[in-house]
């Protein structure tokens, strides 16, 4: 069994890290499309929304993580 070093993370706490991260971009995202009058802007933000949250379930199912 292979033990990590102190203050490493594993490959699966980065997948983790990332997704968690992803889908908080995508809630932000989502808040600004609630926030904003225009109608474009609003659609701009929900697009993006849906990028994050894409890229998040892609690092859940450990297809990409972030590199530090």
């Amino acid at each position: 069994m292979k033990t990590k070093l102190p203050g490493k993370l594993s490959h699966y706490d980065k997948m983790a890290a990332s997704a968690q991260q992803f889908f908080k971009e995508a809630t932000a995202c989502r808040g600004e499309a609630a926030r904003s009058l225009d109608q474009v802007d609003r659609e701009g933000w929900l697009k993006l929304a849906g990028e994050w949250t894409e890229l998040a379930l892609a690092a859940e199912r450990g297809q990409i993580f972030r590199r530090d």
